[in-house]
Order: C-alpha cells, then structure tokens, then sequence
C-alpha cells in the first residue's frame, strides 16, 4: 500500500493567549537547528485544529493521490539534503529547489524528516525561501505545478475526507502561480462553511495564496467568524505566517487599528489584533487606539 499523504500543516504560528504575554516564541523543530541557531522558527500549535487534530488528519487523508510505493532513493536524498540546506539558510538551495522539484514527482514522498524541514522553511524570514518550500511540498505531495495539479486538488476538495489537504495544497498551488484566482475562488467558497474546520483551513490555505485579494477575506473571518480558531489562523495569517510581503501586510494595519474600538469584538480577538499590530508593524502601544492612530498618520 502506497504510503499516507502528509496532511496540511499549520503554518506553526501561534499568538500568545495575552498581549502581555510578549512576543511569540519559537523554537525549532528537533534536530532541525542547534540551540544557537540564529534563525527565528515558528513554534508548533499544538496539534489542534478546532475539534481536529493533525492526527486525526494523517488519517483521514489516507490515499488522497497516488503515491509510489517505494521513493527513488537518489532522488529522495537530494530533496533532502536541499531541504535541509534550506532550512539552514543556504541562500543557493531556494533556487536549485524550485528548479529540481519537478523531477521529484513520482519519485519521492513526504516522511519524517521532510515534513520536519518543510516546517522549518515555511517559516523562514524571506519570502524566496517559503515560495522554494511551496514548490517542495507539492511535489513531494505528488502535485505538478500545472493545470493538471489544480485539477486534482479541485477534485479532491470535493471530498470531506480530503479537503482540509487539498485546501491547503490550492493555496501553495495558487501562491506559485497556477490560476491563483481559480484557486481564491474555490478557497473563498468554504469561508462560510458550516464546519469551523473547513473554514479553519480554507483561511490557512488563503493565508498561502498571498494574493492581495485575500488581505479582505482574512481580514473578514478574522472580525467575523464565530470561532476563535478561524479568527486567530485569520489573524495569524496576516501578522506573521502567511505568504505575503510586507507591504500586503501594512494593508491590514488601519482596519485592525480602527477594531481597537469596536465594543463588538471578544477580549481574545483585541488580545490578537494588538498582537498583530505589534507583528506586522514592529510598534507596542497596547489596546491604545489613539497612539495607534498618531502612529499611523504620521508613519512616513
């Protein structure tokens, strides 16, 4: 039996449940880094994603694709071994990933050690080390950067059991510019799903997309979604986590400084808004609207 798909990982970026509480903390994955590694590494949600677990998901993404039964062993090295080079912060290895990744489909699959460094360089600082990522993941996945690979994600997001997956996986698709308004357009479609897991990542899958279209709809679960899961991964998407740039980013800064005010939202969605703020503008002035405001009119 060809082995599981890995199912879709949390972009691994979690807010701290207080303001106060300071920055987000990470940590590498084990044995991805020495204790003095100088890299800032997303730390692992703990596994939950609203009422599923990641888990639960390796099982019920069970033969998504077809998979080979045994990797070619040459090739699974070199996509190793430059995944690890990634992870490490070898400027040169984005560039021979994103050129090599095509001949990896068929012939190498996701195992421990993969999954492991593709955790790590998601999270890099810069964004041609997470696109290089992306474009190791689908192949390692099975998916060809193509109309053929949009396909097979299209079809599978029509199964409950394999949609958090492919909605992850359209997000990367979309991201390495495969229709990514295709892509938008399926994602946004399970932004109102009645199951808070679906919309978890649907959201998860825009926040990799990382069109400019998105911002909004992020912006959009993150005040309004019912479920504080949706609305942190919304908020995280924006902050930190997602593919965006940091211009894409300084989009999302006015509206989340005008929700300061609003007596609408939970003391947990201010706690993450402040949080954002701090993230994506590298300023700390707490719950306090109008120092925000004097900021952001006199930030050039």
């Amino acid at each position: 039996m060809p082995p599981d798909p890995v199912p879709p990982q949390l972009d691994n970026y979690e807010f701290a449940n207080n303001p106060s509480d300071g920055p987000i903390h990470r940590t590498a994955p084990p044995n991805a880094f020495s204790a003095k590694s100088t890299i800032r590494i997303a730390a692992i949600v703990a596994g939950v994603v609203g009422a599923i677990t990641i888990a639960n998901l390796k099982q019920q993404n069970r033969a998504v694709l077809a998979r080979p039964a045994e990797a070619d062993s040459a090739v699974q090295t070199q996509a190793e071994d430059l995944l690890q080079a990634l992870a490490h912060g070898d400027a040169t290895a984005a560039d021979q990933i994103s050129e090599k990744a095509p001949t990896w489909l068929g012939k190498t699959q996701v195992t421990d050690r993969t999954e492991q460094l593709l955790t790590t360089a998601i999270n890099l600082p810069d964004m041609h080390s997470r696109q290089a990522a992306l474009d190791a993941e689908l192949a390692l996945n099975g998916i060809p950067e193509n109309q053929d690979g949009l396909q097979m994600l299209t079809n599978s997001v029509g199964d409950p059991a394999r949609r958090p997956w492919a909605l992850w996986l359209l997000g990367a698709i979309g991201n390495r510019g495969v229709d990514p308004e295709h892509a938008a357009k399926i994602l946004g479609s399970y932004l109102t799903d009645p199951g808070a897991n679906t919309r978890t990542w649907a959201v998860n899958g825009l926040a990799l997309l990382g069109t400019d279209e998105t911002i909004t709809l992020l912006l959009d679960r993150f005040r309004n979604d019912p479920s504080p899961v949706v609305q942190e991964r919304a908020a995280c998407g924006l902050a930190e986590s997602g593919i965006y740039t940091k211009e894409q980013r300084m989009a999302a800064v006015q509206p989340m400084i005008a929700w300061l005010d609003d007596s609408q939202l939970t003391a947990q969605q201010r706690a993450w808004d402040v949080q954002a703020l701090g993230d994506i503008t590298g300023q700390h002035f707490g719950t306090n609207a109008a120092q925000w405001r004097e900021w952001y009119a006199n930030r050039n």
